[in-house]
């Protein structure tokens, strides 16, 4: 029972770790998918690590220096204890966000990780050594369930219910009773004579094995890279334009952890010739979902997603079953499994990002399974020659089809870019496109517009889009303006804008006015100032500051004080929603210090998939502000209904005639019976505001 405590501990331990760290990075980076990309870079990288050290520590042929060794280590990973996040200040703003994250996340839960990662093939090896010739592969199923029910509990019972702070100190005092556990366990080992050698050498009842052909061997590298890979790009797709929240990580993780649990717990349920065949439907449907995914409502893209995620692992984790070796073996087995999914992890972060200006990732791992399918058959027995033979022609031809069709829609795709940017934050692509009979260029994140410019002869200043004339953004500028006039003194404008775009906002700016533009990706910038206009021509002096708005502010705040905006705009989105950290009490607090005592706070809340009419009228109510709702409709030059609230006391504002013309009544069908919403640091929930 001691055994089977522990490695489901372990794994639950090793699993509920994961959304919380990366949870509280996610502010400092921005908010974007990538960051969840990055935290799983960390964790295959240290599994990876733990399975290793596991493999060289169970070759030692002394069983009490192996109990030693380990006993070091986890007292010292005591150290690291309790877990947190360090001061983000500390860190270089001169290396990438990835190495960063990596850097910060060795730091502040290094070795704890490296423990845990470990302890599922070193307990399976110890058994071994006491139940001489039992195979353990079903505990590697428990340890799968320990993880899949670690995830589960995550966003429906520990974020719901407790704040940050509070899962960091319940994870510490659950990660010292697994190391009483380990210690207990190593006592009572201690007290064994066994070396390696004694069970190694018992001829009657171990089986001995041959050694694995190389083509098995890079099965299980390979076979586990594009599990994690279509893990990864899944999770990529599902999130480009819903806010990366522990729910939509959680899902697919779950998903990728059952199909090991099912594979590994017994062969009956993998039956290759009837996956294959959902399989082949699966893939049709990720090259649809790769191409128009976007177009449908977040529910049906993650049912979508979640079923191709499953039936594709299926495959992948299934012949992994089938081609795990016999006990002398696991380690390794495990160790190469560990490092392919640490390549596919390695593959998405680095090397996808600097090679494909698509998420060409996911559909490429599609056809992969294809021909790993093929290749897995044909290295092993257990099938007739008739069926084996024709399971490899299949999988080649379809692998070639649909490379074919991959090829050929991509084309179709792109044919109306100007130019494609991949980097951490995403894919950024400017296009050309007809609206009306009038050629329109587009600024566009993943799936998302973020900005338009009329390439028409005399309409190149007109604002477009979410910031044309009449909506909230607007009105807040051009009336702010009129009232400084009215008030003489300083007639200009201090503005500032978290999020660029293509900077259709620079347009409403007037000679002598200040706009400070807070952009978190350089690739915007450079967009922005190569392939639009809107800066150049604005009369406005501009200034652009790279990072992230909230913690730019927060940082200009303690070195020089207020910025004293007349307006501060929260315009940052991620594909096509706003960053979480972006909307909490706190950052709402933040704002307002940046702002004058009579200042607006304009908020775009134009969403897809979210309703946040409700955070943002709780959050005006929590800092005793009045807030306007307005609301315009598209028309013929543009496409998108825009949302905004302005929030402020400026009385002369509110009362202002044309902002009372255009106010809009809040959505009836918004609230209903609803209560509003508050954020804040320690504790958002994505499902409360999921339309």
């Amino acid at each position: 029972m001691l055994y089977l405590a522990i490695i489901f501990i372990s794994a639950f331990l090793l699993f509920q770790v994961q959304p919380l760290i990366a949870k509280l990075i996610l502010p400092y980076f921005g908010g974007g998918a990538a960051v969840w990309t990055a935290c799983l870079l960390f964790f295959q990288a240290f599994l990876l690590l733990g399975y290793f050290y596991a493999h060289c520590l169970t070759h030692i042929k002394s069983v009490k220096k192996q109990l030693g060794i380990h006993f070091f280590l986890l007292i010292c990973s005591v150290i690291f204890l309790p877990i947190g996040i360090q001061t983000w200040d500390d860190f270089s703003p001169s290396i990438s966000p990835l190495q960063n994250i990596l850097l910060l996340l060795s730091v502040s839960i290094g070795l704890p990780y490296f423990i845990l990662s470990s302890t599922g093939p070193l307990i399976q090896r110890w058994l071994t050594y006491i139940e001489v010739g039992k195979l353990p592969y079903q505990l590697y199923s428990l340890s799968n369930l320990g993880s899949l029910l670690a995830l589960i509990s995550f966003p429906f019972i520990f974020e719901p219910l407790l704040t940050t702070s509070q899962q960091s100190l319940y994870w510490t005092i659950g990660y010292v009773s697994y190391a009483l556990l380990i210690v207990s366990l190593l006592w009572k080992m201690s007290k064994l004579t066994l070396n390696v050698q004694d069970n190694e050498t018992k001829p009657q009842n171990v089986k001995k094995t041959n050694k694995k052909h190389l083509v098995d061997k890079f099965l299980w590298i390979a076979l586990a890279m594009v599990g994690v890979i279509l893990l990864v790009s899944t999770t990529n797709a599902m999130t480009q334009n819903i806010p990366p929240v522990p729910f939509l990580w959680i899902l697919p993780l779950c998903l990728y952890l059952l199909t090991f649990i099912i594979s590994f717990h017994s062969p009956k349920w993998y039956v290759r010739e009837y996956w294959f065949a959902l399989f082949v439907l699966t893939a049709c449907l990720a090259l649809l979902m790769y191409f128009i995914g976007s177009q449908l409502d977040i529910v049906s893209q993650i049912i979508i997603y979640s079923c191709i995620l499953f039936i594709a692992c299926m495959i992948c984790h299934g012949e992994l079953a089938r081609l795990k070796p016999e006990v002398e073996h696991l380690t390794l087995f495990y160790l190469f499994m560990s490092l392919g999914g640490f390549l596919g992890s390695a593959f998405v972060a680095f090397v996808a990002q600097n090679i494909f200006d698509q998420f060409l990732e996911f559909p490429l791992a599609i056809i992969s399974v294809f021909v790993l399918l093929a290749l897995s058959t044909y290295s092993q027995k257990g099938t007739t020659r008739k069926t084996q033979s024709w399971l490899i022609v299949s999988n080649v031809t379809l692998a070639l089809t649909f490379m074919a069709g991959l090829a050929y829609l991509n084309a179709l795709f792109v044919k109306t870019n100007v130019t494609s940017e991949r980097n951490f934050y995403g894919i950024l692509s400017v296009k050309d496109v007809v609206v009306n009979n009038k050629l329109q260029r587009r600024l566009i994140d993943g799936t998302t517009s973020h900005g338009t410019q009329s390439l028409a002869k005399g309409e190149d200043k007109l604002p477009l889009s979410y910031y044309r004339k009449n909506t909230g953004v607007a009105l807040a500028l051009q009336q702010l303006s009129k009232q400084r006039k009215k008030e003489g003194g300083d007639k200009n404008i201090n503005a500032g804008f978290v999020g660029l775009g293509a900077g259709t906002l620079a347009t409403y700016g007037n000679k002598h006015d200040d706009y400070v533009f807070y952009e978190l990706n350089p690739a915007v910038i450079t967009s922005a100032k190569t392939y639009f206009s809107y800066l150049d021509d604005s009369a406005a002096n501009i200034e652009l500051v790279l990072g992230d708005g909230r913690v730019s502010l927060q940082r200009q705040l303690d070195n020089s004080g207020s910025k004293q905006f007349d307006t501060l705009v929260i315009d940052a989105f991620s594909g096509d929603s706003i960053p979480q950290h972006l909307l909490t009490k706190e950052a709402l607090s933040l704002y307002f210090k940046h702002l004058k005592s009579d200042g607006v706070l304009a908020i775009h809340i134009s969403n897809s998939h979210l309703d946040l009419t409700h955070l943002v009228r709780g959050l005006s109510n929590a800092l005793d502000k009045e807030i306007i709702y307005v609301e315009t409709d598209s028309d013929n030059d543009n496409e998108h209904k825009v949302q905004w609230v302005l929030l402020t006391n400026n009385q002369v504002f509110l009362r202002d005639v044309r902002i009372k013309a255009y106010r809009s009544d809040w959505p009836s069908e918004s609230f209903g019976d609803k209560s509003d919403i508050i954020w804040t640091d320690e504790h958002s929930d994505l499902l409360s505001v999921l339309k």
